[in-house]
């Protein structure tokens, strides 16, 4: 049984590939928000990813063997920006490439909500307030100089892919970070509210 157990885990987290998400229903978080400190994002920049992300959303898509219709647009939401700056300048700061945090002290949310260990997507997103979800998700890269190459990097992924089409997510936050040696960061952050 045990054993069985343990084989069913590790088939669902190989078929959840890197676009880590996690569909659950929150009717209460317990979570009491610390946000991590984020600098104001200019409107234009706001739009110019919510645009990238929209224009893919706008077309059927094949995502490895799924076929998704056109998707309605997503609504820019501040909250999930903050939680995808908070990773991105984490993953810049200490030179790693995960949806965990990286366990130091840039690792904002581990923190803050003294958890102990590396924090998760889930974590930084309801640590920056996006409480009341019924579903989230997590994109990250690294490398990309744009949004048009980033959005290219993802959308020929296929669980990053789905992440984007996902015709279920109504709220998009999304941020970028250089790093000291000039490899950026990106995270982008995608929920269903409630």
């Amino acid at each position: 049984m045990i054993l069985r157990l343990y084989s069913i885990l590790a088939m669902l987290f190989i078929v959840g590939g890197c676009g880590a998400h996690k569909r659950v229903i929150y009717p209460v978080s317990k979570v009491h928000p610390v946000p991590h400190w984020t600098p104001a994002l200019d409107n234009a920049v706001k739009k110019h990813y919510l645009h990238a992300v929209n224009r893919m959303r706008a077309e059927p898509r094949q995502c490895g063997n799924k076929i998704y219709r056109a998707a309605k647009p997503l609504r820019w939401n501040d909250r999930l920006y903050h939680a995808a700056y908070e990773h991105s300048k984490d993953m810049a700061r200490c030179s790693y490439f995960s949806h965990s945090g990286s366990g130091t002290k840039s690792d904002w949310t581990a923190k803050a909500q003294n958890l102990g260990r590396c924090s998760s997507f889930s974590n930084r997103i309801e640590n920056n307030g996006y409480l009341r979800h019924r579903g989230i998700s997590e994109n990250i890269a690294y490398g990309a100089a744009s949004v048009e190459q980033v959005m290219k990097q993802w959308i020929h992924s296929e669980g990053h892919c789905r992440n984007i089409m996902n015709p279920d997510y109504s709220d998009f936050g999304m941020a970028q970070v250089r790093s000291e040696n000039g490899t950026y960061y990106w995270t982008q952050n995608f929920g269903i509210h409630q």
